[in-house]
């Protein structure tokens, strides 16, 4: 997904009057990274760096996301569960499962493949797939990063 995380830098720290070391040294990014990222060389924005960035200059997470996907829509799909035959549907009386992989995967358009490697190997979060997953679960924006990374980066803010 298209981001504009280097017009969001870019501004952020003009309004700030700070300069890229301040940023690199605040979030914990290199000043390597900070470049890349301020001179729109990066193409894939991580869930962890848009995080870092946002905490940095101690905005909201929803703020930051209407400016760097500006004009992306963030709309879940409806799910559908699958049809169930009667020893299905008895059965379903007796399960709790709730946002599933498969659920999760039909509401945001997030293959299930991809959910997976997220879920059980070292697959790294975009940022828009955890803002889809956020609103899909129903969780405020933020909710995630913050339990995700809050405490791996307080250190660093």
């Amino acid at each position: 997904m298209n981001h504009n995380i280097d017009k969001y830098i870019s501004d952020k720290i003009s309004e700030l009057k700070w300069q890229d070391k301040q940023l690199s040294e605040i979030s914990g990014l290199s000043k390597g990274q900070v470049s890349k990222l301020k001179n729109g060389s990066v193409s894939k924005l991580s869930a962890q760096t848009f995080y870092l960035i946002v905490k940095a200059f101690n905005d909201s997470i929803n703020n930051a996301t209407r400016i760097v996907f500006l004009n992306q829509k963030f709309d879940l799909n409806k799910w559908i569960p699958k049809e169930r035959n009667e020893f299905g549907i008895v059965m379903s009386k007796y399960e709790n499962i709730t946002n599933s992989l498969e659920e999760i995967s039909a509401k945001t358009g997030i293959n299930e493949i991809r959910l997976s490697e997220l879920y059980y190997r070292k697959g790294a979060l975009d940022a828009y797939e955890l803002i889809f997953i956020e609103k899909a679960i129903g969780k405020k924006p933020g909710e995630l990063f913050e339990e995700l990374y809050g405490n791996k980066c307080e250190s660093h803010l």
